[in-house]
C-alpha cells in the first residue's frame, strides 16, 4: 500500500501540485519515486483493496485501507466489504486535473439550468458526494495506409445542355489515429462515457500506483475486442468526412455510396493500450432507481441524469397555462367545437410522446446502447449455452434421457429471439403520408355538407384510431420493464377521445356539455402527462445495477 517513506502516514495524489503529498508531515514526492513501487518495472501486479457492494456486486479498488462507506453505482450507504488483492497494472493513466471543488462548481453550473430537478438531487451535489474514480479504458492506435480510388463527378450547364464531368480521385493514404479510447468497464455505461468524452491524450502518462493514492479505481471487465469495430469505423468516418469536405474533390459529387467508399479505406489497429482516465462520480438514489452525475476529471465536461420533480413541473406549467388561457380569452374566442378539436389533437400528440418514451425506457433497461454491458450478457449467454449442451433432458416414459442441443437448435433459438416485428413508427408514418392528405381532402369536401361538430367527431375518431394501437404497443413495452407495471397512461387518452367523438355526434344543444367534455378530456390528457413525466424519470434515472464479480477482461487490464 502507498505510504509516506518519511513518517509512514497515508499519502494522496495532490491535484494542484500533481505530486504525492503526505497530510501528516507535508512531504511531497514525484509520482514515479522508487518508494512507491516503481522500481520493479517488469512487475505487472500492484497491491490494492477491492471493495465490493453487498447490494449490487459493484467493485472498486483502492491503494488505501481507509474503507469505503458507500457504493457509487447503486447509491447504497452501507460499508463495502474489503479484501486484499493484486490487480494487473494498466499501461497508461491520465491523472486528475480537476479538483473536487472545481467538479462541484462545474456541476452546479449545469444544475442552474435544470429548474425542474428535485431539491434533494440538487442538495446532494452540495455535499461531498462526488467520488474520484479512475475508470478503465482501452486506447487504440490505428493507421490507414495504401492506395485509394474514389469516383466523383461534377455537372454544369452549357446552353440547353447539362454536361457532367467524371473523375477518379486516386492517392496513397498515410493516416494515423492515435489515442481513440472506449471505457473498459461494464458498470460504466457507454452513454455516460461518451457524454464526458473526449479526453486529451497529451496528458497521458505511464501508470504508477501512486496516482491512485486518495482515489478509487474501477476494474476492467470488457475485452478489448469489443470496441475494435467501433474504433475502426470512427477512423473510416473521419477519413470519409475529410474526403468529402477538405480534399481536392470536395466540391464534386461522390458517385459511390458512403459505405462503399468507407470499405475502401483500409484501417489497421497496430497498438492497444490499457489505461485509466479520471472521473468524478456522484450517485443519487430514489427508491429503486439511481441517477448518475459524472464530471470529466481532466476537462470538466459534465454528464448528468436529470430527473424531474413532478409537483414543481406541474406548478410551473399550471401558471403558464393560466397565463396563456387569459391571453386567448382576451384576443380570441374559442367555440366549444374548436376547443374539442384542439384537445383531440393534443391527446394524439401526448399518446405519440408516451409511446416514444416507453420505447426508450425498454432500450435503456435492456442496455441496447451499451456495448460493454451487452458483451457481458453475451458471455453469460454463451456460458449458459455451453452448460446446456449435454445437460438438457427429455422426459420419455418416466425416464430422463440425455438430449444434446445441436448447433442447428442453437441457431434456430437465436433466430427466434432476433425475429423482428413490424415497427409501429413505420405504420404511423405511412398512415400520415397516405391517409393525411386524403383525410384533409375529405374534410375539405365535407365542410360545406357537415356541421362543425360532425367534423369534430370525425377528427376524434381518427385520432382515436391512431391512439389505440399506440396504447396497445405501449402496454407491451410496459410488460418488458423491470420497475413499471400496470396499464399505460394513454388508456385515459383513448377514453377522452371516445367521449369527444360521442358528444360531437350526439350534438347536444347545451354548451355546458361541450365544456364539461373538454374538461374531462383535458383531465385525461393531464393523467397521461403525469404518467409521461413518471416515465421520463424512469429514463432519467437508471435501474439499480446488479453486477457479478469482476474477473477482468484481459491480462493487461
Amino acid at each position: 500500500m502507498t505510504q509516506c517513506p518519511n513518517c509512514g502516514g497515508g499519502v494522496r495524489f495532490d491535484i494542484a501540485t500533481q505530486k504525492i503529498k503526505c497530510d501528516y508531515c507535508s512531504s511531497q514526492f514525484e509520482p514515479y519515486d522508487d518508494n512507491f513501487g516503481n522500481m520493479a518495472e517488469a512487475q505487472e501486479d500492484f497491491d490494492v483493496v477491492v471493495y465490493t457492494c453487498r447490494n449490487c456486486g459493484g467493485e472498486i479498488v483502492s491503494t488505501a485501507e481507509t474503507g469505503a462507506a458507500f457504493c457509487s453505482y447503486c447509491g447504497s450507504s452501507t460499508l463495502l466489504e474489503g479484501r486484499f488483492s493484486k490487480e494487473k497494472k494498466p499501461e497508461l493513466i491520465i491523472p486528475f486535473k480537476l479538483t473536487k471543488e472545481g467538479c462541484k462548481s462545474a456541476f452546479a453550473k449545469r444544475l442552474s439550468k435544470a429548474i425542474f430537478a428535485p431539491g434533494a438531487y440538487k442538495k446532494s451535489a452540495q455535499v461531498d458526494g462526488f467520488r474520484g474514480i479512475y475508470m478503465p479504458y482501452w486506447v487504440y492506435d490505428m493507421s490507414q495506409e495504401g492506395p485509394i480510388m474514389v469516383k466523383t463527378s461534377k455537372s454544369h450547364r452549357k446552353g440547353d445542355y447539362i454536361i457532367t464531368d467524371h473523375y477518379e480521385m486516386t492517392g496513397m493514404m498515410d493516416n494515423a489515429y492515435d489515442g481513440v479510447s472506449y471505457d473498459a468497464s461494464s458498470s460504466f455505461a457507454d452513454d455516460i462515457s461518451s457524454a464526458i468524452a473526449p479526453y486529451n491524450v497529451k496528458d497521458i502518462k505511464y501508470f504508477s500506483p501512486s496516482f491512485l493514492a486518495g482515489f478509487y479505481a474501477d476494474i476492467a471487465d470488457v475485452p478489448d475486442q469489443i470496441y475494435e469495430g467501433t474504433a475502426k469505423d470512427l477512423a473510416k468516418e473521419s477519413t470519409y468526412n475529410y474526403l468529402r469536405k477538405s480534399s481536392p474533390m470536395a466540391g464534386n459529387n461522390f458517385d459511390e455510396g458512403k459505405e462503399k467508399v468507407k470499405n475502401k479505406i483500409s484501417t489497421r489497429i497496430y497498438a492497444k493500450h490499457s489505461a485509466m482516465f479520471p472521473v468524478w462520480f456522484l450517485s443519487y438514489r430514489s427508491r429503486d432507481r439511481v441517477a448518475y452525475a459524472t464530471v470529466n476529471g481532466q476537462t470538466g465536461r459534465v454528464s448528468a441524469d436529470l430527473p424531474v420533480s413532478i409537483p414543481r413541473y406541474f406548478a410551473c406549467t399550471a401558471i403558464l397555462a393560466a397565463v396563456i388561457f387569459v391571453l386567448l380569452q382576451l384576443f380570441l374566442t374559442l367555440t366549444p367545437d374548436v376547443l374539442l378539436i384542439s384537445i383531440a389533437v393534443l391527446s394524439l400528440i401526448s399518446a405519440i410522446l408516451y409511446k416514444v418514451e416507453m420505447k426508450k425506457i425498454v432500450a435503456k433497461e435492456q442496455y441496447e446502447d451499451d456495448q460493454g454491458m451487452l458483451s457481458m450478457f453475451e458471455r453469460k449467454r454463451q456460458t449458459r449455452i455451453e452448460a446446456q449442451k449435454g445437460a438438457s433432458f427429455n422426459d420419455v416414459g418416466g425416464e430422463a434421457e440425455p438430449y444434446v442441443l445441436t448447433d442447428n437448435d442453437i441457431k434456430r433459438n437465436e433466430k427466434k429471439e432476433k425475429k423482428s416485428k413490424p415497427g409501429l413508427i413505420v405504420v404511423i408514418v405511412l398512415a400520415v403520408m397516405f391517409g393525411g392528405p386524403a383525410l384533409m381532402a375529405l374534410l375539405g369536401g365535407m365542410t360545406a355538407a357537415l356541421s362543425v361538430d360532425k367534423i369534430c367527431g370525425i377528427v376524434a375518431l381518427v385520432t382515436l384510431a391512431i391512439a389505440v394501437p399506440l396504447t396497445i404497443s405501449s402496454s407491451k413495452n410496459i410488460k418488458q420493464m423491470k420497475g413499471k407495471k400496470g396499464l399505460p397512461g394513454t388508456l385515459w387518452t383513448c377514453i377522452g377521445l371516445f367521449v369527444i367523438a360521442a358528444v360531437s355526434f350526439w350534438d347536444p344543444p347545451q354548451d355546458a356539455i361541450y365544456y364539461g367534455t373538454a374538461i374531462l378530456a383535458m383531465v385525461c390528457v393531464i393523467v397521461n402527462a403525469i404518467d409521461l413525466m413518471v416515465s421520463y424519470n424512469y429514463i432519467a434515472m437508471r435501474p439499480l445495477p446488479q453486477f457479478e464479480t469482476h474477473t477482468g477482461g484481459d491480462d493487461r487490464a
